[in-house]
């Protein structure tokens, strides 16, 4: 990589401001038309990576109220297909717009069969309590999280973090999809689950046709528009892809003019949109 033009820390900030810094959210369609923007963010508090989240973005003076619109907006959008809640980025709640999901189905390599599954499990990417939660829940759900572990773990009493960990696991690698959630308290046991092939078969059909290349740059050229200039390690580290996947999706995004190697304050390399140039204008007119 080379980078010929140096941004200060404030440039940076200010990038990423474009976008986040636009946004007062106090409904749930504003939520909605948020997240659509910048395609995928956490949904409560910051996390690696320097990804949005909504949470930063509504528009209240109140924590209470705050996290009240964010837990009833997290339950409301997915369980309308609006858009995709799950475990998936750094494995903390994340949300995903309908248009970005299919790359990121894409990137998975799951073609929406139970083979998945099993192609997973015996490349070590499962352990085995995921591997019969998940075939449970392809021959029986959609299931609570309750039921599943009645079903898996009988013998457990109270939270069970094995168990947790497992549907962390399949939701981050989109074999299972969180898809509401029943009863008066919220939490875990609350919880509704299903593969997520059968919740979502138009997204897996529209994932058939995107190569995991082209997911790749999809997703990467939509992560150095709001995050305000990230490293390169900065997506490694978000995204978990091999480095050969993340150093062809940045080739193929600078053969297309779609993205510079920029010079961080430390002069580090960095990762930005080719419309930098015009912003950096703007900031020194």
């Amino acid at each position: 990589m080379s980078a010929t033009l140096t941004l200060s820390k404030a440039a940076i900030r200010s990038l990423r401001e474009q976008i986040v810094g636009s946004f007062r959210v106090h409904t749930q369609n504003q939520a909605l038309r948020f997240i659509r923007t910048v395609g995928y963010c956490y949904a409560f508090t910051q996390g690696p990576g320097h990804l949005p989240s909504l949470f930063e973005v509504l528009d209240t003076r109140s924590e209470d109220r705050r996290w009240a619109w964010a837990w009833e907006w997290k339950e409301a959008l997915p369980s309308d297909k609006r858009v995709f809640y799950g475990r998936v980025l750094s494995r903390k709640p994340t949300f995903i717009s309908p248009e970005l999901l299919p790359h990121f189905f894409a990137l998975s390599g799951n073609i929406g069969e139970e083979d998945d599954c099993e192609r997973l499990y015996e490349g070590g990417g499962l352990s085995s309590l995921a591997r019969r939660v998940y075939e449970l829940t392809a021959a029986t759900g959609p299931l609570t999280t309750r039921q599943i572990r009645a079903a898996v773990e009988p013998e457990r009493r109270g939270s069970s973090g094995r168990l947790l960990r497992a549907l962390a696991d399949l939701q981050s690698l989109f074999l299972l999809a969180r898809i509401g959630e029943v009863g008066d308290n919220p939490g875990n046991y609350a919880y509704v689950w299903d593969t997520f092939a059968r919740w979502l078969p138009a997204v897996v059909r529209r994932a058939e046709g995107i190569s995991r290349r082209t997911a790749a740059a999809t997703v990467l050229a939509r992560y150095v528009r709001i995050a305000g200039a990230p490293r390169p390690e900065d997506a490694a580290a978000l995204f978990a892809w091999p480095p050969t996947v993340l150093d062809a999706a940045i080739r193929d995004l600078r053969a297309e003019g779609r993205l510079v190697i920029v010079r961080g304050p430390r002069g580090e390399d960095r990762l930005a949109p080719r419309t930098v140039l015009a912003h950096l204008a703007a900031m020194r007119s």
